[in-house]
């Protein structure tokens, strides 16, 4: 069949340029391939990256006809549209020419934060191989950057670490046994930019194309993490703020005091004080009381509220043991 491959292509004189190619390829072909067959047959020039073409490496990830993929792993039959195929850059990257992005800059350099190596002494005890089954899972994360393009969180701020760098990173050496540092990865991964930044909308599963769940196995490092009592990195009390209030609140009345929530949020005794950061919040909290958003009155507790604090206590003693 002859599809015609549009490649939107990125050079400094003119961003948006679009080039159209016709090839003769096999509706079984991969799209990957077709990408090929236009570089090595009619435009050598043309710059993509690509390895392995059997899915292995993540290198070739791009658009096409607006689906974000790994080209390799998609054919050309159900890629194809009005017998065209548009293929163009992720979101979230910094170009460097037509659908080659700066990888280093958009993924490596935040898998490098998380030290992506086992710390030891030397010695390192002995494992089972169930042990391993979610370091293996971790580990089969191609780096891709799917997870990452998809984040709504990276959307507005490039320098969150990610859920890639979350996953194959910190997620792979902390539930790896052997490793003698995994209190200080969380320290570390608590600053500002990292694990506590993510906002669970679950769109980096939703894009991962080996299933592996990276918001999920975020979910999972929180939880680890609140386990041996890191609630935040040292540069970054926010959150153990946050996170204090939240269960403080829901302990004490069975739900949320989302005004006193915000308040020692941003600093308030005993959770740290910061008067700029409540000084920063009284414009939106006279703008919510105008408008209904919220209230002074007292907050009561709701019913069943001596039930869910028995759940609290039974969670914190839960983490106790562990730490024991």
């Amino acid at each position: 069949m002859q599809v015609t491959m549009k490649f939107v292509r990125t050079k400094n004189e003119d961003p948006d340029q679009r080039d159209s190619f016709v090839v003769d390829v096999d509706p079984e072909t991969s799209v990957f391939e077709a990408m090929s067959k236009v570089r090595e047959e009619q435009d050598g020039s043309l710059a993509f990256r690509g390895t392995c073409n059997t899915g292995f490496c993540g290198d070739c990830t791009c658009q096409a006809n607006g689906k974000r993929v790994v080209p390799c792993l998609v054919k050309v039959k159900d890629s194809v549209k009005e017998d065209a195929i548009e293929i163009k850059l992720i979101r979230n990257v910094a170009p460097v020419k037509d659908v080659l992005y700066d990888v280093d800059q958009f993924m490596w350099k935040k898998y490098k934060y998380f030290r992506p190596w086992l710390e030891t002494n030397g010695t390192a005890p002995a494992v089972k191989d169930e042990d391993l089954e979610p370091v293996r899972l971790a580990m089969r994360c191609t780096v891709c950057g799917l997870c990452d393009e998809g984040c709504t969180v990276i959307d507005v701020d490039k320098e969150f670490l990610g859920p890639m760098a979350l996953t194959k990173g910190l997620y792979r050496t902390t539930k790896d046994p052997r490793d003698q540092d995994t209190k200080q990865r969380f320290i570390e991964a608590g600053e500002k930019k990292g694990l506590w930044d993510c906002v669970h909308c679950w769109e980096a599963s939703e894009h991962c194309p080996w299933g592996i769940n990276p918001t999920h196995l975020i979910m999972d490092l929180r939880d680890d993490s609140i386990a041996l009592g890191v609630k935040s990195g040292k540069g970054n009390p926010m959150a153990a703020r946050h996170y204090n209030a939240f269960a403080d609140s829901v302990k004490k009345s069975g739900w949320l005091n989302e005004r006193m929530l915000a308040s020692k949020t941003y600093g308030l005794p005993p959770y740290g004080l910061s008067l700029s950061g409540m000084m920063s919040q009284m414009p939106i909290a006279l703008k919510a009381i105008r408008k209904g958003k919220a209230s002074l009155r007292p907050h009561k507790s709701r019913p069943g509220a001596r039930q869910i604090a028995k759940i609290f206590a039974k969670v914190e003693q839960s983490h106790k043991n562990k730490k024991a």
